[in-house]
């Protein structure tokens, strides 16, 4: 039988395929769609929670500025201590909530999966040829492709927000630093969110490879597809019957040391 290549792997895998390399931890990842998630999650969440933990901070700094001009005999003054803490408060709900989205992003493209398989160590990855090949494989080549692409995307969101800054009045004077902390900080949440959607072209199309070569790497052979059918056919009970026989005929060759031919009508 001539040897299999990847050009005859011409159909698409099947369920069952898709279940067992999943069972072996086998499944696609998107690092760029996992990190536009959590950049998209902290920013919605600044977006609501931003009101408060600006008033929080706003109150801490005066606060401070109140204590420098008129110290507390006894250190730390009543006012900048309660301001501390409602700072405290304010941060930690914002902190859990990025927390929350950095965990669940990676599950965004395959969903959960336990695979204690996939915690084994390879040491055929650990291979110096293997590592070389990586590097002008297909993947490497999309990679960098892609980081030229998102270096293109942060420059162009980067200067639309100066542009913007400075043709609304330029950057608030620092003589009313209260009053100008507003101004930079909605002028900031404008640069970032011009980042985020800039940043989720680079993200749909990293994780449209990263299915596409995973579809790919289990695509299946005509042959495999027939063979998978007729298995599919055959009883569940007269298949685990064959499964054991071939076991037990297993087993005896390796403790009689020779091979014993067995027939299942």
């Amino acid at each position: 039988m001539a040897e299999e290549t990847d050009l005859s792997r011409t159909e698409a895998p099947s369920a069952q395929r898709l279940q067992a390399a999943r069972r072996a931890g086998d499944v696609p990842r998107s690092a760029e769609l996992a990190g536009w998630l959590v950049i998209l999650a902290a920013l919605g969440t600044l977006n609501w929670l931003g009101p408060h933990l600006f008033d929080s901070l706003r109150n801490l700094m005066q606060a401070a500025f109140e204590t420098v001009a008129r110290p507390a005999p006894t250190g730390l003054s009543i006012p900048l201590s309660d301001a501390l803490a409602a700072t405290l408060w304010a941060v930690l709900p914002v902190l859990a909530l990025v927390f929350m989205a950095v965990l669940l992003a990676p599950m965004a493209l395959s969903g959960w999966v336990y695979a204690p398989q996939a915690a084994e160590v390879d040491f055929s990855r650990a291979h110096p040829l293997r590592a070389v090949a990586r590097l002008f494989s297909s993947d490497a080549l999309f990679g960098g492709g892609l980081t030229v692409l998102k270096l293109a995307l942060l420059a162009g969101a980067v200067s639309w927000a100066l542009v913007d800054g400075w043709r609304n009045g330029g950057m608030p004077v620092p003589a009313a630093p209260l009053e100008a902390w507003g101004q930079a900080i909605a002028w900031l949440g404008r640069g970032l969110f011009a980042l985020a959607g800039a940043l989720a072209l680079a993200a749909v199309l990293d994780a449209g490879w990263r299915w596409w070569r995973y579809l790919r790497r289990h695509a299946m052979t005509w042959q495999e597809v027939l063979a998978e059918a007729r298995e599919s056919e055959v009883s569940p009970e007269l298949r685990a019957r064959i499964r054991a026989r071939q076991q037990q005929a297993g087993r005896r060759e390796a403790t009689a040391g020779h091979g014993i031919d067995e027939v299942i009508g």
